[in-house]
């Protein structure tokens, strides 16, 4: 990765005074591209994704600086996605312009990995210029940065770690890491366990940075991907629930429209948390560790392109991908094929005239056979969670193979309806007013690992409703388990992309089974706690725990179990074995309670004077 916008690029210690990159994620106007964060752990870098649902995007512009009169060679770092996936032509083409002018090269085709394409030649003078990226098919071209050089000698340099750049001794790479503070509780993750986990540990007094890669918080209950918040609250002697519904989402359906996901709302309560420090826009992507326990992340501001750590007593693994975990040695396990999926869900709607879908070569040919008809929900005629593929692909280093297949399949289907009349009995018009308003390009990922703790809880310790002295947040959904639908199994051959869910029983959704908490913090990590779908269960049970309700709900059980934890300066099994009693004390207090900081929060549970304070 290579997080700095305008540099002199260097190879090892050489230098190249009239060499230069841009970082395509820090252009000032990305027009109508969008960035894209999801696969850094395996390609390298955010990029810029073209986005336009088969309509080209508005260029992405920057101004460069030219450090010196030349013939510049210009290559772009991206890939052809649909070669990935063995399509006879190209789907993401665009070219670069240099003051309005395009160069020669169309790019995004050709290379089935991420690589150096040359765009062409340019002769620049000292000085500004005008760059601009410009899409040619609207299908998810992406570029990760544009490199200059006048030196004739000059190659690109290869795939590197980000680690591996930031060591190179180079003016204007960001190689200084700026002290972005210390906080009680460090949460990686801005999903409804990330949301739990800040906004409880930050009214018991914590202080709290929040880290989150997309400028949206919600993960997959955000309007970026649109998944609805699903579990129920049961009857509990801990009220964990209070502050999930002050940030829930009542969405009509999922996918619905965009402002039923109430992105602002979740960010507004969180900014109204004094104690809590939001680190939006920025992508964790190592840590520090010290005496077996961690002691900072490294995050990148990701349209800034500074590096920053962020040091903590405490920290939880909110990423749903265990990211946190895998970084600090933590004691994982994982299921190596027959995973459930990742979902990108979409939306048509009929226009009051004709809209026209441009069919291309890449397109697989399907019919009616090839997919089930998008459903109607409440006026939305939308596909839903079940447009799921990834089962057997790696869940970190494939993931952007998994989002390609599910856009491949998306648009392929999408084709059948428009333009080869699949399901023309099931609109009056044929489909031809229909128009593909929105796809997810951000996928909503359901099982890549879970951190193991003291407990790990089974599928079968919950059906048999096996209590634990322990037992916290109440989950109330269904033991959910998705598979291939074998009917659409080979609509593209050996890659299914619509999915089944087998409900299992046990659940009693009224009154619910209580979690134990040491099923949320590492067995060998001392200070790491987890909230998500990556905590201490087996694969059954992950089929229960995995909603968004029940997700905050745990993030709640965090926060609180890691603001006590810092009063009683203990790790968080030390909570179970010494102090779970105060634990559940905490628990049990509204969630509107407050306590300025974590000297009152003492006091309280040490029957003295100081007492919390609510406000609405």
């Amino acid at each position: 990765m290579r997080y700095f916008a305008l540099i002199s690029l260097f190879v090892a210690t050489q230098a190249y005074s009239a060499s230069f990159l841009v970082e395509a994620e820090q252009f000032a106007d990305p027009g109508g591209w969008k960035t894209d964060t999801q696969f850094i752990e395996s390609m390298g870098s955010p990029y810029l994704n073209a986005h336009g649902l088969g309509k080209p995007v508005t260029d992405a512009t920057t101004e460069i600086d030219v450090p010196e009169d030349g013939e510049y060679r210009v290559w772009v770092r991206t890939i052809d996605w649909t070669k990935r996936l063995g399509r006879p032509e190209s789907a993401g083409r665009f070219k670069v312009s240099l003051n309005g002018e395009p160069l020669s090269a169309e790019l995004g085709s050709g290379d089935a990995e991420w690589t150096w394409q040359l765009a062409g030649k340019a002769s620049l003078k000292t000085g500004k210029a005008k760059l601009a990226l410009k899409d040619l098919t609207g299908f998810n071209g992406r570029a990760d940065a544009v490199l200059f050089s006048s030196d004739a000698d000059f190659t690109p340099p290869g795939d590197a770690t980000f680690e591996e750049r930031t060591a190179w001794k180079i003016p204007g790479v960001p190689n200084a890491i700026a002290d972005a503070g210390s906080y009680d509780l460090v949460v990686v993750g801005g999903g409804y366990g990330g949301l739990g986990s800040a906004i409880s540990a930050a009214r018991m007094g914590a202080k709290v940075a929040l880290i989150q890669n997309r400028d949206v918080l919600g993960g997959n209950g955000s309007s970026e991907i649109r998944v609805w918040a699903k579990g129920s609250y049961a009857p509990s002697e801990y009220p964990l629930d209070e502050i999930i519904r002050e940030i829930e989402d009542k969405a009509k359906a999922s996918p619905s429209h965009a402002e039923e996901f109430v992105d602002d709302k979740k960010e507004k309560v969180v900014r109204a948390e004094d104690n809590i420090t939001l680190f939006l826009g920025h992508h964790a992507y190592g840590l520090d560790m010290k005496d077996g326990k961690i002691a900072s992340v490294k995050a990148v501001d990701i349209a800034g392109g500074k590096i920053k750590s962020i040091r903590g007593k405490y920290f939880a693994d909110c990423t749903g991908h265990g990211f946190v975990a895998l970084w600090s040695g933590a004691d994982t396990k994982s299921v190596e094929k027959g995973r459930m999926g990742m979902s990108n869900m979409w939306i048509w709607q009929n226009q009051s005239e004709e809209v026209e879908f441009p069919e291309q070569g890449w397109m697989h040919k399907f019919t009616a056979a090839s997919f089930p008809y998008p459903r109607e929900r409440h006026g939305i005629r939308h596909a839903e969670w079940f447009w799921e593929s990834g089962y057997d692909s790696h869940p970190i280093k494939e993931l952007e193979h998994t989002r390609d297949l599910n856009l491949l399949a998306s648009f392929s289907a999408w084709n059948a309806i428009k333009n080869h009349g699949a399901y023309a009995e099931r609109d009056p018009d044929g489909h031809k007013k229909g128009e593909m308003t929105w796809l997810a390009y951000i996928g909503g990922t359901r099982e890549t690992l879970q951190i193991l703790g003291d407990v790990i809880l089974t599928g079968d310790e919950i059906s048999n409703k096996k209590k634990f002295d322990d037992g916290t947040f109440m989950t109330t959904w269904s033991i959910d388990l998705h598979y291939p639908v074998e009917k659409y199994r080979d609509s593209i051959p050996g890659k299914p992309f619509i999915s089944r869910a087998v409900h299992g029983k046990g659940i009693d959704r009224k009154a619910g089974y209580a979690v134990p908490y040491r099923t949320l913090y590492s067995r060998n990590i001392p200070n790491l706690l987890m909230a998500g779908r990556n905590i201490s269960v087996n694969r059954d049970a992950l089929g229960t725990i995995r909603v968004m309700k029940t997700i905050g709900m745990m993030g709640v059980t965090v926060g609180r179990a890691a603001a006590l934890a810092t009063v009683k300066d203990c790790t968080p099994r030390e909570i179970y074995e010494h102090h779970l009693e105060e634990a559940k004390t905490l628990w049990r207090m509204p969630g509107d309670t407050r306590f300025e900081n974590l000297d009152e929060l003492e006091k309280s549970l040490d029957g003295k004077t100081a007492e919390a304070k609510t406000k609405p």
